[in-house]
């Protein structure tokens, strides 16, 4: 984890507007996404579900329903260290659901959540659900994934482009409720006026590719709505091949006296 100053809960710098859409797909029948919008704590997240019906959905509706709960603590390093306890709280009510059903090999959910703090941006992650930026029109990659494929393109054995074919794409390396060693990758940065965050599933980037979303959202940049459902929309027509959920946060620097 990162270090971070212990700075004070002074006013934000940024008003924040979100909107999210979540779909099961063309090819799936049921959806294990979740997503949370959390103004008030200015906290989002998203959640991809591992383990079938009843399964993943619990895992990842379990993490929405603990980031609901948090509350923003008047310093920065407590505030993150209380949001990784909360993502842990969640992780260790899924092991428990996961022992209470004999039998069940799985239960757990991929994680992305993107945290302000006055001018800096947190994101915290476990797992390939991504985050992403787009800033004076481009869109920029804010997660790595915790995948096996994007192990193999970082040891240069396979091609970035080629990841999504590949026959692992699927296999994730990291979840929260999976195994005991859990870990939270985070990274921040600075927020600029009328930057626009989007976290999504696998879903999303499976069926579009980073070039085609940063058309997308160029396009309706100022229409939360209207860029979600378009984003959606592409993915479906692009064969929907996996459950999709998308959120959007813009960020508008508040005036100053």
């Amino acid at each position: 984890m990162s270090s971070l100053k212990p700075t004070t809960n002074t006013p934000a710098n940024f008003r924040f507007t979100c909107y999210g859409l979540t779909h099961t797909g063309l090819v799936r029948d049921h959806n294990e996404d979740s997503y949370a919008c959390v103004n008030d704590q200015e906290l989002w997240m998203v959640a991809d579900g591992l383990g079938g019906h009843s399964s993943g959905d619990f895992a990842s509706r379990t993490l929405a329903e603990q980031a609901k709960k948090y509350r923003r603590q008047p310093k920065l390093d407590q505030s993150i260290l209380l949001l990784e306890e909360t993502f842990l709280n969640a992780h260790q009510r899924i092991l428990e659901e996961t022992a209470s059903r004999p039998g069940q090999a799985t239960i757990g959910s991929t994680l992305v959540s993107l945290f302000a703090w006055q001018d800096l941006a947190f994101v915290m992650w476990a797992g390939d659900s991504r985050a992403y930026v787009l800033r004076d029109g481009q869109l920029i990659r804010l997660t790595e994934d915790h995948s096996l494929v994007e192990e193999l393109v970082r040891m240069g054995q396979l091609a970035a482009d080629k990841a999504e074919e590949h026959p692992a794409s699927n296999v994730v390396l990291n979840a929260v409720g999976i195994e005991n060693n859990l870990y939270f990758d985070l990274e921040y940065s600075p927020i600029h006026d009328q930057d626009l965050f989007l976290l999504c599933s696998d879903g999303l980037y499976k069926d579009l590719s980073d070039d085609t979303i940063e058309t997308l959202l160029n396009d309706q940049a100022d229409d939360l709505e209207k860029a979600s459902s378009k984003l959606l929309e592409a993915a479906l027509e692009a064969g929907g091949s996996d459950n999709c959920t998308v959120v959007l946060i813009k960020a508008e620097q508040r005036d100053r006296a």
